[in-house]
C-alpha cells in the first residue's frame, strides 16, 4: 500500500471513529445545517453565508430541525462538509438521501423518528437548501434510497429513546424501542448488504471529484460501517443505569448484522474497563484490610463494592463469555473465602453465620474447579465443627438436666484442654458460666470478642484432626453416662418420647421445643393446641420445623395490623418455606405445611409483634419419616431465598407484600420461580404491593392495553413509599388481554421498589 492510500484509509477511519456513539445522527453535519446530503459546495458556502451571520447576531433562524445546537455546532458542521472530502462523505452515509433520480427533496433535516418531508430546492425562500441538478443526480433505484433513509430514520429514533431516557426495562416505551432497534438492524443489514450501496459511494466519490478520494475508500468503509453502527450500542450497553437496560442493549449489540459477536465481545470489555478497573482497586483494598486483621472489613469491600460492580459486567459481559470476567469473580470468591477461614481461624464457632454466608457467596462467585472443590471442603469442615459444638451442648444439657453438673463442668473442661487455647474456648467458658449458674436453658452464642489474631489468608481449614479428637473424646466421655439410673436424662429432643407436644399456644415461647415427631398426618388438627407425638427413632409422618414469627420492623409495609387473608397466607407460606431451606441439608421431595393465623391473633396493642405461625415438615407423597430424615436444627444459614412467583391467578399465591426480590430480573417476563429473601439481606428489589385494578372481570370489558398500563403504574406508584417522587424504580407488571373473561378473581397489578442505581441493598423500604 502506497502512502497516499494509507492517508486516504487513515482519514477515512477517522471520520467513522468520530461519527460512531450515542449521538452520532445528533452531531450529523448535515442533520445539523439542514442541508441535503448531496448538496454542492456553492449551495452549502450560500447557505452558510445566510445562516452563520443571523446566529452569530442572536437571532432565531429555522435550522428544518429542533436539536439544540450552539453556534459553534453550525460552524463545526459547515467545515466538515466544506473540509475534507472524505470526512463529509461518512456524514453522506449516515444521513438522509431524498429521492433517487427525479431531484426529490432529501427530507426534513428532523425526521429521523418520523417519516419527514422534503424541504424544498435551491430557489425556496427562507432557509430552504439547494440540491446538485443535472449529471450529478445518481442513478441508484429508489428502493435504496428508501430502504437506507428508513435505517437511517429507525437508527437515528432508536438512539433519540436510549438518550432521552435512563431507564427503557419496562412499560411502552421499550416496546417502542425493541422495534426501532429491530427495524433498524435489519434495514441496515439489507442495505449492506446490496452492491448498489456502493455503487452509489463510488457515484458520491465520483461527484466530490477530489484527490484525496477513490476506491481504497470504499473498501475501508466496507470494513468499517458495521462496527460503526453497532459502537452506540457498545457504549449505551456500558453506560446504562438498569442491569435489565444493560442485558438488552449487549444482547442487541451481538446481534447486530455483519459483525461477529467475537468481535462485539472485545468491544464490549473495551467500554467495561473502569468497571474492572474499580474492581481490581476493591479487591486490593479488601487485601489489604484481610491481611490486617480486618477481615469484617474486608467482606465488607466485597458485598458493598465489588459484588455490584460484578453485577454490571455480569449484565455486559458475562463470565459465561468473557475469560476476564470469570477471572475477576473467581478472585473475588477466593477473598470471601479466605475471609471466612480468617474469621473461623479468630473466632470458633461464633464465626459460623458470617462463615457461612461468605462461603455461600463465595460458591456462587467461583470459576475455577480447584477453587470450587476447595470452597466444598471448607464448608463441609465447618458444618463438622458446628456439629462438634452442638454435641457438646447437646451432651451438657442432658447432665444439667440429669442434675450431673460436676460432670458437665469435667466435660467443657476436658474439651477446652483439648482446644488448648485455641478458637471455640470462649464458646467453652460461657457454657461453663452458665453451668456453675445451673442455667438449664439451651445454650446461645456468644458475643463477638472485641480483639482479633492476624489471619493468615489460605484456602484451607484446619480442623478436621481437632473435630477428630473432641468427638473420640465425646463417644468415650459418654459411654454408659447413664447406666445407673436408666438413662433418665432429658433426652434428644421433645420428640425423644411420646406423649403430647403444645404447637399453637398463644404466645410462640409457650410451644414445645421445635423436633416433636408426629405419627400419622391425620393426628396433625391444623390451628389445634396440642398434638400427639412419638419418639423419633419410630416411624413418623412429619416434625414441628419451626415457631416463625410473621411480622418483623425490616419494612416498612410490616406493621402490627392485620394484613388480610391473603397477605397472611403468602406470609405463612413463605416464613416456612424459607425455615425449610435455612434449617434442612435440603432434600427433594421435602414440603412443608402452616398454620395460617386469623385476624383474632393479631394484637396490636403490644409491643411485641409476636403473630407467628407454625410449620410441619414431611414427605410430599407422605411417606414415612425415618430417625435419619429428623430435621438438623443448628444454626440456621442466612442469605437463603424462596423460590416463589410474583403474578399468579390468586395473591395469596403470590410472594408476599414487604419480601424481597434477591436479584435483578426483568419481572414482566419472570413471574414465577423468583428467587425471594427477607428483606434484611441483601436485595435488588423490594415487593410493595399487588393493587386491585378491577374487582370484577366478568363486568369489566377489555379497556387496552395502554389504559391497563396507566392504571397499574398509577397505582404502583401510590402503593410505593414515597409515591412516584420516592427514593427508588418502581417496577409494574400489569395483566393483559388474557386476563379477561378467563377467570373470576380480581385482576391486580404486582408493584416492586429498587434502588435507582440498580444495586442491591440491604434492609426495607421506609
Amino acid at each position: 500500500m502506497v502512502d497516499s492510500e494509507r492517508a486516504v484509509i487513515d482519514e477515512t477511519t477517522a471520520g467513522l471513529l468520530e461519527a460512531a456513539g450515542p449521538q452520532m445522527y445528533r452531531r450529523n453535519a448535515f442533520r445539523i445545517t439542514g442541508l441535503p446530503t448531496d448538496a454542492d459546495r456553492r449551495t452549502v458556502r450560500q447557505r452558510q453565508q445566510r445562516i452563520t451571520p443571523a446566529l452569530e447576531l442572536g437571532a432565531d433562524v429555522d435550522l428544518g430541525h429542533s436539536l439544540p445546537v450552539r453556534l459553534d455546532d453550525v460552524r463545526g458542521a459547515f467545515d466538515r462538509v466544506l473540509g475534507d472530502p472524505r470526512r463529509r462523505l461518512v456524514d453522506e452515509l449516515f444521513w438522509l438521501w431524498g429521492g433517487a433520480g427525479d431531484g426529490a427533496g432529501a427530507g426534513d433535516a428532523d425526521s429521523a423518528p418520523g417519516t419527514g418531508t422534503g424541504t424544498g430546492t435551491g430557489t425556496g425562500t427562507g432557509t430552504g437548501t439547494g440540491r446538485s441538478t443535472g449529471t450529478t443526480i445518481c442513478a441508484c433505484p429508489k428502493s435504496l434510497h428508501a430502504d437506507h433513509d428508513a435505517a437511517v430514520r429507525a437508527h437515528s429514533a432508536a438512539l433519540d429513546l436510549e438518550v432521552e431516557n435512563d431507564d427503557l426495562s419496562a412499560g411502552q416505551r421499550l416496546f417502542e424501542a425493541t422495534r426501532l432497534w429491530s427495524d433498524a438492524s435489519r434495514l441496515w443489514g439489507q442495505v449492506l448488504r446490496r452492491a448498489v450501496f456502493w455503487d452509489h459511494v463510488r457515484h458520491r466519490i465520483a461527484v466530490l471529484d477530489d484527490r484525496q478520494l477513490d476506491e481504497s475508500v470504499i473498501d475501508t468503509l466496507r470494513d468499517a460501517m458495521p462496527g460503526t453502527l453497532v459502537k452506540p450500542l457498545i457504549e449505551l450497553a456500558a453506560a446504562a443505569s438498569t442491569p435489565a437496560d444493560r442485558v438488552r442493549l449487549a444482547g442487541l449489540a451481538r446481534d447486530w448484522p455483519l459483525v461477529t459477536p467475537g468481535t462485539v465481545d472485545d468491544q464490549l470489555e473495551e467500554a467495561a474497563a473502569p468497571h474492572y478497573e474499580s474492581l481490581r482497586a476493591t479487591a486490593k483494598r479488601a487485601s489489604s484490610q484481610l491481611e490486617g486483621g480486618n477481615w469484617d472489613g474486608a467482606a465488607a469491600e466485597a458485598y458493598d463494592h465489588a459484588l455490584p460492580a460484578l453485577a454490571v459486567l455480569e449484565s455486559v459481559v458475562p463470565y459465561a463469555r468473557h475469560r476476564r470476567t470469570a477471572t475477576a469473580r473467581n478472585d473475588i470468591a477466593v477473598l470471601l473465602n479466605n475471609c471466612a477461614t480468617a474469621a473461623i481461624g479468630g473466632l470458633g464457632p461464633a464465626a459460623n453465620l458470617n462463615a457461612s454466608k461468605w462461603f455461600r457467596t463465595a460458591g456462587e462467585l467461583a470459576t475455577d474447579p480447584v477453587t470450587r472443590q476447595t470452597l466444598a471442603t471448607n464448608r463441609d469442615e465447618l458444618r463438622d465443627m458446628m456439629d462438634t459444638f452442638t454435641q457438646i451442648r447437646k451432651q451438657v444439657d442432658q447432665l444439667v438436666a440429669a442434675g450431673r453438673v460436676s460432670m458437665a463442668l469435667a466435660l467443657l473442661l476436658r474439651v477446652k484442654r483439648q482446644l488448648a487455647g485455641g478458637p471455640g474456648v470462649d464458646e467453652i467458658e460461657r457454657m461453663m458460666a452458665e453451668v456453675r449458674a445451673r442455667k438449664t436453658e439451651a445454650y446461645t452464642r456468644p458475643p463477638r470478642p472485641a480483639g482479633r489474631s492476624a489471619p493468615r489468608p489460605r484456602l484451607a481449614l484446619a480442623w478436621a484432626v481437632l473435630i477428630t479428637i473432641v468427638m473420640g473424646f465425646l463417644a468415650a466421655m459418654f459411654a454408659g453416662v447413664f447406666e445407673d439410673d436408666g438413662g433418665g436424662g432429658a433426652g434428644s429432643g421433645s420428640g425423644a418420647r411420646g406423649g403430647t407436644a403444645v404447637v399453637s399456644a398463644a404466645a410462640i415461647t409457650d410451644n414445645s421445643p421445635v423436633g416433636a415427631c408426629i405419627e400419622q398426618q391425620s393426628d396433625w388438627d391444623v390451628g389445634a393446641r396440642e398434638v400427639d407425638v412419638i419418639p423419633c427413632d419410630q416411624p413418623h409422618w412429619g416434625e414441628v420445623l419451626a415457631y416463625v414469627p410473621l411480622v418483623d420492623t425490616t419494612s416498612a409495609l410490616m406493621t402490627a395490623e392485620y394484613p388480610g387473608v391473603d397477605r397472611t397466607v403468602a406470609l405463612s407460606r413463605f416464613r416456612c418455606e424459607l425455615a425449610l431451606r435455612q434449617l434442612v441439608p435440603l432434600k427433594t421431595g421435602l414440603v412443608t405445611k402452616y398454620v395460617i393465623p386469623g385476624g383474632e391473633n393479631w394484637d396490636q396493642s403490644e409491643p411485641v409483634l409476636d403473630e407467628y405461625t407454625t410449620c410441619v415438615v414431611h414427605w410430599a407423597d407422605n411417606a414415612e419419616m425415618r430417625e435419619g430424615d429428623v430435621v438438623r436444627r443448628d444454626v440456621p444459614e442466612s442469605g437463603v431465598s424462596v423460590p416463589m412467583n410474583t403474578f399468579s391467578d390468586n395473591i395469596w399465591d403470590n410472594a408476599p407484600t414487604g419480601t424481597c426480590v434477591k436479584t435483578a430480573l426483568d419481572l414482566n417476563t419472570t413471574t414465577t420461580e423468583v428467587p425471594i429473601v427477607p428483606c434484611e439481606e441483601s436485595h435488588w428489589a423490594e415487593i410493595v404491593g399487588y393493587p386491585v385494578l378491577y374487582e370484577d372481570p366478568g363486568a369489566t370489558e377489555w379497556p387496552g392495553d395502554k389504559a391497563v398500563f396507566a392504571k397499574a403504574v398509577a397505582a404502583c406508584e401510590k402503593a410505593a413509599p414515597g409515591g412516584s417522587g420516592g427514593s427508588g424504580v418502581v417496577h409494574t407488571t400489569w395483566p393483559d388481554q388474557s386476563w379477561w373473561g378467563a377467570r373470576d378473581t380480581p385482576i391486580y397489578a404486582m408493584c416492586a421498589v429498587s434502588q435507582k442505581d440498580g444495586r442491591p441493598t440491604i434492609g426495607g423500604l421506609r
